[in-house]
């Protein structure tokens, strides 16, 4: 069976948490022997014209013709053009070939499809579309997109229940067609053995953040708690300004000791992971998510975690993390306290966290994964 996966967000810099979820998708296909090809948007060797006029011309062509290029399938400048073109004319792109794939799986919902396959498509989370003043979108009716990624998709996957939930009560798509296949979370060997040799990049012992620094993640609210928590263990932010970035920075100004909250804008892998390693806990108090990877990332190294109580962040702790309201500053700072001094609190979430990543290893995924691409693929 040939899946083919696209590389929307595989270039940003730093990676996205869609960019680690494609990577997962391409590792468990080739561990389960299905044949795993890419969706490049360059074709190699030509240059690619640039620019709105270009941009635009592109968008007036309805189909494109994916060419198979070094075991890969290449479109030129595919997914901003595709973008445009919906966004001027409300219509999704099609693609087609003499030799398409048996299943095209989209990471994330793009104006794409392509015609003679079974088209998937990751629905992470609705969070443009039920809480618009904290992740701005591209497309003027982010409904009707999403539920024209729907319509278009022979089935949708999506990475939590709350998610799956939210689909079902603000989209109009069959229960049947809607699958929960959560995610894997693995570190490979190598990444491991860097990590322990990694230069070190913050204070062991600390409370830690990673991800983007926007507004959805509530960096200020945590910002301010920390400040009136009083503790001596410092504040590491690890991340790129996103969305409310500004917002953030003003905050840490605000701090009575701007100092002890670090900023640090990119870190390599093996730094990060050495960074959740040493310290005393992760701290991912957002205001929405569809997963939380941070959340069994760090629990996978055995660091604690204390995340947001409700929807989807609670349901991935799985009863493994120390729980707050997101939104009162107060249950943040006793919630910092408490895993500043209570170590018996520390060792056990250590334990438990330990046995809840184990829920979301490979193998558990890979068994998921491929019983779905066959079931649709027979659809």
């Amino acid at each position: 069976m040939r899946v083919v996966i696209d590389t929307r967000n595989m270039g940003q810099n730093g990676g996205t948490g869609i960019a680690t979820y494609a990577r997962m998708l391409s590792s468990t296909c080739e561990e389960r022997d299905f044949c795993v090809a890419w969706l490049n948007a360059q074709h190699r060797g030509k240059e690619v014209r640039s620019g709105f006029f270009g941009r635009f011309g592109r968008s007036l062509r309805g189909r494109r013709r994916p060419l198979a290029i070094g075991g890969n399938y290449e479109v030129a400048d595919l997914y901003r053009t595709a973008v445009s073109r919906y966004r001027i004319f409300s219509k999704v792109t099609i693609l087609e070939n003499d030799a398409p794939p048996d299943i095209m799986h989209w990471s994330c919902p793009l104006p794409l499809r392509w015609n003679g396959v079974a088209n998937i498509v990751t629905i992470h989370d609705l969070i443009p579309m039920l809480h618009p003043t904290l992740a701005p979108t591209v497309y003027g009716n982010i409904r009707k997109f999403l539920q024209d990624c729907c319509d278009n998709a022979s089935a949708i996957v999506t990475v939590s229940e709350a998610v799956r939930d939210d689909i079902l009560c603000h989209l109009d798509v069959p229960a049947a067609k809607v699958v929960n296949l959560s995610q894997a979370v693995s570190f490979d060997v190598g990444l491991m053995a860097a990590a322990e040799i990694a230069e070190p990049i913050c204070p062991e012992g600390g409370f830690l953040y990673f991800g983007l620094l926007e507004r959805r993640k509530n960096l200020v609210r945590l910002i301010r708690a920390h400040g009136q928590s009083r503790s001596r263990r410092p504040l590491t932010l690890i991340g790129t300004q996103g969305h409310g970035g500004d917002e953030i920075l003003a905050e840490r100004e605000r701090h009575p000791e701007p100092e002890r909250v670090r900023i640090i804008p990119w870190a390599r892998r093996e730094q990060l992971l050495r960074a959740i390693k040493v310290s005393r806990a992760v701290v991912f108090p957002s205001l929405a998510e569809g997963f939380g990877l941070p959340i069994i990332e760090a629990m996978l190294l055995g660091t604690p975690v204390l995340t947001s109580r409700g929807h989807a962040t609670e349901e991935v702790a799985g009863g493994s993390a120390l729980l707050v309201d997101p939104l009162s500053t107060a249950e943040l700072v006793r919630g910092l306290i408490d895993l500043d001094e209570d170590e018996a609190l520390i060792d056990r979430m250590k334990i438990q966290g330990a046995k809840r990543a184990a829920s979301f290893s490979t193998a558990v995924y890979g068994e998921r994964l491929a019983a779905f691409y066959r079931n649709v693929a027979t659809l």
